[in-house]
């Protein structure tokens, strides 16, 4: 109930903000264009887009389906449109008030909540908060996305799955942030390419009945007697799993860029969540609708690979296994990614900070082997939900209407440079 209540209480301040600001977030094209010019703000849009697109795309989108029926993707979509003004706010301040570490631009939430905010122990309880649910206890659910998918094409047990993990975080994760980057700067546009080609033509072969779909979305997001509020429910919180617009954890991803302007930062974070939840999430759900997949049949990482092997045969159960191992390998080199930023924020409470939460991610890494998969979802769905209250008051109740906070300044000049084209 209390989770329900949050997420209406998110969309109707994103409504209010998105109606009040005449839509800003929507003003795009021009910003991105320019801005994935920068190689570092293109890097960060590919750090970013690898941390959002995991196997919680696959698999949430088919839960989803399940739970709220056909007419979830429809509000999917709404609630993206309106809370990506929360992206760009909050990667635009990001941007404003990163710092230099280790010769390194570094940011996000805590940093700006400090530096923005005056509030040093609301920023370290938050950068706390984001370290354990966003890195420590959140990656254990994408290294069984990848482990799963190596356990289909061979007999290799949870032991040497482990080890090669460990020499994977070793030579990529650990060895600082170029390796990070030159490695996502590969694999994200290749999986993700692989997966609009299939999407592609999955419709293709089934392009008699697209009509057909969209008109069943459209009429069942307003049938009520069959779903009720569920359904909207349902898709505004996959719509913010997926994007998570709002919820401060992007801006420690996206505070790499270089960007002279900090609204075009913002603006590429807005891209971001559009093809993670609009492009790759509806679409997924618009070719299981296409193909009448009962996706009742199977659970878990299963289903996420039966869906592609129903579409196009062994050939689709290769892509299956591919996505799913490709998609969750870029969310764990991402989330730590994003883990350090945080951790490096409390460096003068901490020594060899970084080293600590190295220690945290093999540990966890090796906790759902030991069968606590269950706990750790449930600890970040606590955790999680205590970032949205935070987030939630730090931008509907501080950031507008204090008088002393330099939040308000900024985020007026954010509003007023999207329609004079002043740089932020």
């Amino acid at each position: 109930m209390l989770i329900n209540s949050l997420v209406l209480i998110i969309f109707l301040l994103s409504f209010i903000y998105s109606i009040k600001y005449k839509f800003i977030q929507l003003n795009l094209y021009k910003q991105c264009k320019e801005g994935l010019k920068n190689k570092k703000s293109y890097i960060a849009f590919l750090l970013s887009l690898g941390s959002h697109i995991g196997a919680g795309n696959i698999l949430g989108v088919t839960t989803a389906l399940i739970i709220g029926g056909p007419g979830v993707l429809f509000w999917m979509v709404i609630c993206t449109v309106f809370t990506t003004i929360f992206s760009l706010i909050e990667n635009t301040i990001g941007i404003k008030y990163k710092v230099k570490i280790d010769n390194e631009s570094r940011g996000g939430s805590p940093y700006y909540i400090l530096n923005g905010l005056k509030s040093k122990k609301l920023s370290i309880v938050f950068s706390l908060f984001l370290v354990l649910s966003g890195t420590i206890f959140f990656l254990p659910i994408q290294v069984r996305g990848v482990s799963f998918s190596i356990k289909q094409i061979s007999g290799i047990n949870n032991s040497c799955i482990f080890v090669l993990f460990f020499l994977f975080s070793f030579f990529v994760i650990f060895k600082g942030t170029s390796k990070i980057t030159k490695f996502i700067e590969k694999i994200v546009p290749i999986m993700t390419l692989f997966f609009l080609v299939f999407c592609t033509l999955a419709i293709f072969l089934k392009i008699n009945y697209i009509v057909e779909v969209f008109v069943l979305i459209i009429k069942e997001a307003f049938n009520f007697k069959s779903f009720g509020t569920t359904m909207i429910l349902v898709g505004f919180k996959r719509s913010l799993f997926s994007n998570e617009a709002g919820l401060g954890t992007a801006p420690s991803i996206n505070c790499y860029s270089d960007t002279k302007k900090p609204i075009t930062q913002g603006y590429i974070q807005v891209l971001t969540c559009f093809i993670d939840t609009i492009v790759m999430c509806v679409m997924l759900g618009f070719i299981i609708l296409l193909y009448d997949i009962d996706l009742t049949a199977y659970s878990g990482e299963l289903l996420a690979i039966k869906v592609f092997e129903y579409i196009l045969g062994p050939f689709g159960k290769i892509i299956g296994i591919f996505l799913l191992f490709t998609f969750s390998l870029a969310t764990i080199v991402s989330g730590y990614y994003a883990g350090e930023s945080n951790m490096l924020f409390n460096s003068i409470f901490l020594k060899n900070k970084v080293n600590i939460l190295k220690i945290f991610i093999l540990l966890s890494l090796r906790y759902w082997m030991a069968h606590l998969l269950y706990s750790l979802i449930f600890i970040t769905a606590a955790l999680s939900l205590m970032s949205v209250i935070v987030l939630v008051l730090i931008f509907s109740l501080i950031a507008p209407f204090s008088s002393s906070a330099t939040i308000k300044l900024l985020l007026c000049n954010l509003l007023a440079s999207s329609s004079s084209g002043i740089s932020l």
